[in-house]
């Protein structure tokens, strides 16, 4: 019921809005409406990493379908109304969609180091809230010949989605949304810069326990060369929690070459919080460089990335950096959370069965060092293939038991294919040999998707 109110009092914000700026000559409106479904065959064998153990998960095998519908309300040139719905979000077939918490760097209180994120109505994490239909997103934008105005409940992305990810790709399953008021320039192309004040939580109205961030971002942007920053301070009155977001981002094509860089550091502290730490201080980053050839028809990349880690995570400095959960490296490392088991006090009905207490590692890239050459073929023009290899290593090995030299490699094998123009066939398989990381009894284990995707 609260996010019920909550989408209600946006919606009717956004109406207000649009009303009071709109032009007092008559214009026709124009609607457009764009989206995608989604339908996915899942298999993955073993995520328990060991065939033996009395408690292992053996193997999952499951169908989800997606339906996103982004209706778009052009009132007049100068104002426009974006919603983004989301239906039955991620369910897999003969079931409710599931929900699901907001995960990444959080403390117990509440209080997110990255963006927050949201999936198939987890408005309140833990809740039994059951929906096959919700807002995701609602926002109106206003543009003059000095500025751009955004307000409502909106995407957040920036550079190569490591921080700030809006879960557009066909792979996605999460997106970054905040609530958020920004002003950006518009008259300084390529230069844009923008101002933003996002709202994370609301807390009791009229008392100092709201999370807010402020937000600067921009630099030169054209469409062949591209260089900015994104500084975000948030920050928490009630327990004296303010952390600052700073990120580099670069891209450039040169001829067939495309470059890739991103950088970020979270430095912050707080002097109260719920885990039962006092004067928590927070220091962490990583970074990630991405290189593409393309000669048609052939294309090769290489990506290495790498996030932080820490190597005691109970005392009261915070060194650990999660990369953004819908930035994927591979089909099994760092996106299905391993090892996890069918069995064991954590498996319940409301987790699907599934005990993942004893996971080592979970969805986004933390506390690793990674590299990702890839290799694709454009067999026909509507028809492509590729071989991708990612090797993975902790870049703090004293957060694991033991002396361990490496999380493992994978092997991941896809294939696309385009008909009719916005109809999509695809599948991927992965194969991961897992490293001592998991210890000396995790095994070799796979998995795969099939997919079809339709765009308008």
């Amino acid at each position: 019921m609260l996010q019920a109110n909550r989408i209600r009092n946006l919606s009717a914000l956004i109406a207000l809005t649009a009303a009071l700026l709109a032009p007092a000559s008559a214009s026709a409106v124009e609607f457009r409406l764009d989206g995608m479904f989604r339908f996915r065959a899942n298999l993955f064998d073993t995520l328990s990493l060991d065939r033996d153990h009395a408690d292992t998960e053996e193997v999952r095998h499951f169908l989800d379908h997606r339906l996103l519908l982004a209706p778009h309300i052009r009132l007049s040139p100068e104002i426009h109304v974006f919603v983004e719905f989301d239906i039955m979000d991620a369910a897999r077939f003969g079931q409710e969609p599931q929900v699901l918490p907001a995960a990444g760097q959080i403390q117990s209180n509440g209080t997110l180091f990255n963006e927050p994120v949201a999936l198939s109505g987890s408005v309140i994490p833990g809740s039994d809230y059951r929906e096959s239909m919700f807002v995701r997103r609602a926002w109106a934008e206003l543009y003059t010949p000095y500025v751009d105005v955004k307000i409502g409940r909106m995407a957040s992305h920036w550079g190569m989605g490591l921080l700030a990810n809006d879960g557009s790709c066909n792979d996605c399953d999460y997106g970054d949304i905040v609530d958020r008021i920004m002003v950006s320039t518009s008259r300084l192309d390529p230069v844009r810069i923008s101002l933003a004040v996002d709202m994370r939580s609301e807390g009791f109205i009229n008392r100092d326990d709201d999370t807010h961030s402020f937000l600067l971002s921009g630099g030169y942007m054209s469409e062949v060369h591209k260089i900015g920053g994104y500084v975000r301070w948030t920050r928490q009155p009630s327990n004296k929690f303010n952390v600052l977001h700073g990120d580099f981002w670069g891209a450039t094509r040169l001829g067939p070459l495309s470059l890739e860089l991103e950088a970020l550091i979270l430095w912050g502290q707080a002097e109260d919080t719920e885990l039962g730490v006092e004067n928590l201080e927070i220091l962490a980053g990583g970074g990630a460089l991405d290189a593409k050839l393309s000669i048609n028809p052939w294309e090769v990349g290489f990506q290495l990335g790498i996030a932080s880690g820490d190597s005691n995570g109970q005392d009261n400095e915070w060194h650990t950096l999660t990369m953004d959960r819908d930035h994927d490296v591979a089909l099994l490392m760092f996106e299905q959370p391993m090892p996890v088991y069918a069995m064991g006090e954590a498996a319940t009905d409301e987790n699907q069965n599934i005990d993942a207490s004893r996971r080592l590692t979970s969805e986004g890239v933390s506390n690793a060092f990674y590299l990702r050459p890839r290799f694709h073929i454009d067999i026909r023009e509507n028809l492509r293939a590729g071989v991708m290899l990612v090797a993975a290593f902790p870049v703090v090995k004293e957060a694991f038991e033991g002396e361990v030299t490496a999380y493992g490699m994978e092997i991941d094998l896809d294939v696309r294919w385009k008909l009719y123009g916005n109809f999509e066939l695809g599948g991927r398989a992965g194969f991961l040999f897992p490293g001592d990381v998991y210890g000396e009894e995790s095994e070799f284990t796979f998995g795969g998707e099939l997919r079809a995707l339709v765009h308008f």
